[in-house]
């Protein structure tokens, strides 16, 4: 007995210790197709491990229903890292705006262009390669603008020195 509840005290105390707790904040957010770049917020004033963390991700579904989804990560760093990634992404797409099929990685992401009709897209894949969030250029300037918005607005530092 007294083996299980010095497991048990220890199981908690170490779980305290070693895990952290978030709020994930929206910086950016496209319900209709479920994708966010979210700020991870960390509570009770929690010693952040590696800086300030973000990332790109969003909700896949299996079939029409929202039941059966299941989340994505198409990339997550550090503030530096998310600027870096949304800069290269907007040169990507500024550089390659009028060709189809164009290729790259990004910070170990691939990043492709598409271009059907007058339509043009940027498409990121998430790290499996199977599931996309596709955005226009004015689209991603828009997510990289709310980025920089809301890192000068909570004073977090995002641009390498």
């Amino acid at each position: 007995m007294k083996k299980i509840l010095s497991l048990l005290l220890f199981f908690t105390i170490s779980t305290n210790l070693f895990s952290q707790t978030y709020k994930l904040e929206k910086v950016f957010a496209d319900e209709a197709s479920q994708t966010f770049l979210s700020y991870w917020n960390p509570l009770d004033s929690v010693q952040l491990q590696k800086g300030n963390i973000f990332s790109l991700w969003g909700y896949q579904r299996y079939d029409e229903s929202w039941i059966h989804s299941y989340e994505v990560v198409y990339f997550k760093g550090d503030a530096k890292e998310m600027f870096g990634f949304l800069s290269y992404i907007l040169d990507f797409t500024n550089k390659y705006k009028n060709e189809d099929g164009v290729l790259t990685f990004i910070s170990g992401v691939k990043i492709k262009t598409l271009k059907q009709l007058s339509f043009r897209y940027t498409l990121v894949y998430d790290k499996e390669g199977k599931v996309v969030c596709s955005y226009n250029q004015k689209q991603w300037t828009d997510i990289f603008n709310k980025f920089t918005g809301y890192c000068k607005s909570n004073n977090i530092t995002y641009e390498k020195k």
